[in-house]
């Protein structure tokens, strides 16, 4: 079995010295002999380094990289790809990637650690170990492999990864909803329809870029929490294609406060979303303001799927947004199975 390892930096890509934490080249290499020692020649390794950042400092130019490393798996000599990965910003990059390059055939499993690999509760190398069993089983899709506090590993879709915990690092699904649990050096698969089966992440599925990706457009997401002040963001039509609204989890935003913000956006010719928004059938009377005004829902999607999906969908250089965002691009829509590929 061959598995191609591309290094990316991120905690599992960085040593601690005198309270630091930094990137170092040096890692990679000491998590393959640790994965070595511990279980042996399961795999041959080829790695490659992509770049070596914290992922906090994750770029537009950072997630061209990637995807354009990924456009050259499918003609790759390899069984599956790990791709390593800081977990700050890993639901994004997960979620972004397994969109913008969904013709990948092989399995791509983002790993990170919780800890740099040294420390004694640190995750890293029994995410990687999942990873390899994962590929060694001949399954597909784009997936993220994670140990949480709790002892259990799961693995999770690209597009449904929630942000990691803040204080005890771990990670979720969407409804917490997993791909597979990984128990007993087992993978487990779940075969309830929140999440899709093998057979379906196993299609075929025609690019979404038949050219190299660039994120030339920026979208501007704007969280909310209370007394937010709106009328102190001006975005810029120049720099700013769209804005994206992480709401409450009821689908829900400042109502007033909201709605001066997207008419002012609307005049400026910037189009204003919100995510996530559960569908169904009656809404809170200050999200129906909002969407019978200026303020679009997107609808099923965590937040990182959405705004994964925006900065495809206003930078793909053939289909208008509109036209991409109706499409299903990697299950990230949780209310259709199956997606229905182009």
């Amino acid at each position: 079995m061959k598995i191609l390892v591309a290094a990316t930096g991120g905690t599992i890509g960085s040593a601690a010295k005198d309270g630091v934490i930094s990137t170092d080249k040096g890692q990679t290499l000491l998590l393959l002999e640790l994965f070595r020692n511990a279980y042996g020649d399961l795999a041959q390794f080829q790695v490659e380094t992509l770049c070596s950042v914290l992922s906090e400092n994750a770029d537009d130019t950072f997630y061209e990289t990637l995807c354009g490393f990924l456009k050259t798996v499918n003609s790759r000599n390899c069984d599956g790809v790990i791709l390593l990965h800081g977990t700050d910003t890993l639901s994004f990059s997960a979620a972004l990637c397994a969109m913008a390059v969904r013709e990948v055939t092989k399995p791509v499993c983002f790993v990170s650690s919780n800890h740099v690999l040294t420390e004694k509760d640190a995750n890293g190398l029994a995410n990687f170990y999942a990873a390899v069993r994962y590929i060694e089983a001949g399954l597909s899709g784009f997936v993220v492999p994670y140990r949480n506090s709790d002892g259990q590993t799961q693995f999770h879709l690209a597009t449904r990864l929630l942000e990691a915990d803040a204080f005890l690092d771990d990670f979720h699904s969407a409804g917490d909803c997993p791909l597979a649990w990984f128990k007993d050096d087992k993978i487990i698969c779940n075969s309830a329809p929140c999440v899709p089966a093998q057979s379906l992440l196993q299609e075929k599925r025609t690019p979404v870029f038949n050219e190299a990706i660039r994120f030339s457009k920026t979208i501007l997401p704007l969280k909310m929490y209370p007394g937010l002040n709106f009328a102190a963001i001006t975005p810029n039509s120049k720099t700013c294609a769209a804005v994206l609204l992480l709401g409450y989890h009821s689908g829900t935003a400042p109502e007033k406060a909201v709605e001066a913000f997207a008419a002012r956006c609307f005049d400026a010719g910037i189009p204003v979303y919100l995510a996530p928004v559960k569908r169904g059938e009656d809404v809170y009377a200050s999200a129906d303001t909002l969407f019978k005004g200026k303020v679009i829902p997107l609808y099923n999607m965590t937040p990182e799927s959405a705004l994964a999906k925006l900065k495809i969908a206003y930078n793909h250089p053939t289909e208008t947004a509109a036209e991409v965002l109706k499409e299903t691009l990697y299950f990230e829509d949780t209310s259709v199975f199956p997606p229905q590929y182009k």
